[in-house]
């Protein structure tokens, strides 16, 4: 093949719009765009059966005009209801092909065959744009205090000739706490900050008291080695202080104390992903009960923002001191989720954060970033909420998990899954989606279900929608190339004035928290597992009633003492408790990560020393030469 050919091949066609107009039925008021050089993303295999079926029958092409007229004012199959859903048509003339985005369109689809018949035209219908993401821009309105090159001028040392001492400083070891003080010579960075009101004291004791800290650890090295003591034991000249704050991503137990330790020290930089300090806000501040969502208008939440140096996936901050610098890595469990590596001159310390190390939609796994981490490791701070547990192949878990509501789909029957809004739930959403689509286009199927999601779910999706460059793999390229699955008529949001629709059959429902603890999702079991035909699935790690209950076999949830419901829908966890779906690294991808990053010594925290004791012993049959778990308070000399 010629230059001139591969060069030709790669232009791509671009869509011209022709003209644009307003069409108004009954005060409702919809664009109309005219359109030539259509995309390839319309041209399915349900347009060249209608296509075929259009010329071989020599159905004539109605004028576009008549057509809008008739749709609207005199088609009785289409209620009014859709009608006024819909926002935007284009139409493509020579293609005979027109595209409706619409909030809903069942009895469109029900009724595509006749809709083609009598007009002559293909209709594409699909949804609208999910939008972008308000307190995204809101975020992006706020002028910032430090600049990346903010550490440039941070020495870790006095000199650079000074071996720099590495140490570690677990504030607390508490289920939902998670907050370690990493010590990097003078500089002292809080991985997370998981914590309550009652730990905050503890840093300042810290940072009182290091000194005496670091010659106490350094005087149990001396013991444990079994050396005499003959040196000095060094002191330390600099006063110490909290120099950063280190976000790995945005769950409540990694981040619940960051407004308050703002407050507390109004001037140290924190680190953070866009997507993590976006998603924080939605969860934490009271920006979706502002009247306004054009900015922030919580002070407490302006000042933690202004401190914000964003840092993403591959990213790099040096120090003053040569070969000393943070990098930072995609870490999966959810979206902006990162690892931290400190680079100290030839020491190489990594915190993982809460991992994952396959790819599970749409997030990327920590796998595709190993191999730009170099080996070995020396120190590996990992996440070990799972690490005793084997939760097998999860896109095995997820086929599984469809069969189940394929099933259901056959029938007219609806699932409710419950799922953490800003990972699983998205996860679910893009699986389920994807998977019932290719059952549509490549095989006919005609029972493929709706999809609804709550506004909070749809909250986290606008913000990923936005800062969709940041996400890496297939999702981020079909939002950029406007092949956007998130604006699917198939994906659907709803909120508490909105529930007609569990009345109706074959239905997907994915809401939070999958506890049952608060919010919308108990509305939606009160009718969803009153029907022992439905599905009910309440994914990750279960832990507050009344959620706790209906897995331990309750034939009834009590949601207070006036409000009481019995439960017969099929609850998938105790039917198929091999069914288990985590976004978190389990004793297999521990395995992995170990093999890829070879470290020295593993340090595990997010779980208790008693689970840990087999896994201790595995991670030393990898080759591992050293493994422990942090002790509360009780400074560590990593170097």
């Amino acid at each position: 093949m010629s230059k001139a050919k591969r060069t030709k091949k790669k232009i791509k066609k671009e869509e011209i719009t022709v003209k644009t107009e307003e069409y108004e039925f009954k005060e409702h008021k919809i664009k109309i765009k005219q359109k030539e050089k259509m995309r390839g993303l319309y041209k399915t295999k349900e347009y060249f059966k209608y296509f075929k079926l259009i010329n071989s029958k020599k159905i004539p092409q109605k004028p576009f005009n008549e057509l809008l007229n008739h749709f609207f004012l005199h088609n009785k199959q289409i209620p009014e209801k859709e009608k006024f859903a819909i926002k935007t048509i284009n139409y493509y003339f020579n293609e005979k092909v027109i595209v409706i985005k619409s909030l809903i369109g069942d009895k469109m689809y029900e009724n595509l065959d006749e809709l083609v018949k009598h007009y002559g035209w293909y209709f594409y219908i699909t949804g609208v744009p999910v939008g972008d993401s308000d307190v995204s821009i809101a975020v992006d309105k706020i002028e910032r205090r430090y600049t990346s090159d903010y550490f440039k001028d941070i020495n870790l040392s006095e000199n650079d000739s000074d071996k720099i001492r590495i140490t570690l400083y677990p504030l607390v070891l508490k289920p939902n706490h998670n907050c370690i003080i990493l010590g990097l010579g003078k500089f002292n960075i809080l991985l997370d900050c998981g914590i309550t009101e009652h730990y905050y004291r503890f840093i300042e004791d810290y940072l009182e008291n290091l000194p005496q800290y670091i010659l106490e650890a350094e005087e149990d090295q001396i013991i444990s080695n079994n050396e005499e003591n003959e040196k000095e034991l060094d002191n330390i000249s600099f006063r110490p202080k909290l120099d950063a704050i280190f976000i790995s991503h945005s769950h409540f137990d990694h981040i619940s104390g960051l407004k308050e330790l703002i407050k507390l020290y109004p001037d140290v930089p924190i680190l953070s992903s866009r997507i993590t300090l976006d998603l924080y806000l939605l969860r934490d501040s009271e920006f979706l009960k502002q009247e306004n969502h054009d900015v922030i208008e919580d002070e407490s939440y302006i000042n933690v923002i202004k401190n914000v140096i964003y840092v993403e996936n591959g990213e790099k901050i040096e120090f003053k001191n040569k070969n000393c610098y943070l990098s930072f890595f995609h870490a999966g469990h959810m979206p902006g989720a990162l690892m931290l590596l400190a680079k100290i001159k030839n020491y190489r310390f990594l915190y993982t954060g809460d991992y994952t190390y396959w790819d599970i939609t749409p997030f990327a796994g920590t796998r595709s970033f190993l191999k730009q981490i170099s080996r070995p490791i020396d120190f590996l701070l990992i996440d070990a909420v799972c690490a005793n547990e084997d939760l097998g192949d999860q896109s095995q878990q997820f086929h599984s998990l469809i069969l189940f509501m394929e099933q259901k789909a056959e029938y007219g029957d609806s699932s409710l899954i419950g799922a953490d809004p800003s990972s699983l739930a998205i996860s679910f959403l893009l699986t389920f989606w994807r998977y019932f689509r290719k059952l549509q286009l490549k095989k006919g199927y005609q029972k493929r279900p709706n999809i609804y999601v709550d506004q909070m779910v749809r909250k986290n999706i606008q913000v990923i929608n936005h800062r969709y460059e940041y996400i890496y793999g297939p999702i981020s390229r079909l939002i950029r190339d406007k092949a956007n699955p998130f604006n699917s008529i198939k994906m659907r949001w709803f909120d508490l004035k909105d529930l007609d629709f569990l009345r109706k059959k074959n239905n997907i429902i994915i809401s939070h928290p999958p506890d049952l603890s608060y919010g919308i999702i108990r509305n939606i079991i009160n009718i969803i597992g009153r029907n022992p035909h439905n599905l009910v699935f309440l994914s990750g790690a279960i832990h507050e009633q009344p959620g706790l209950d209906l897995i331990e076999g309750a034939e009834e949830i009590e949601f207070s003492e006036t409000w009481k419901m019995p439960f017969r829908a099929l609850l998938l966890n105790n039917f198929a408790p091999q069914l288990k779906i985590k976004l978190h690294g389990d004793k297999l991808q521990l395995t992995e990560m170990i093999k890829n990053l070879e470290p020295k010594e593993v340090c595990f925290f997010h779980q208790s020393s008693k689970k840990l004791v087999d896994v201790a012993d595995y991670v030393k049959e990898l080759g591992v030469e050293k493994v422990s778990v942090p002790q509360k308070r009780k400074l560590l000399i990593l170097n």
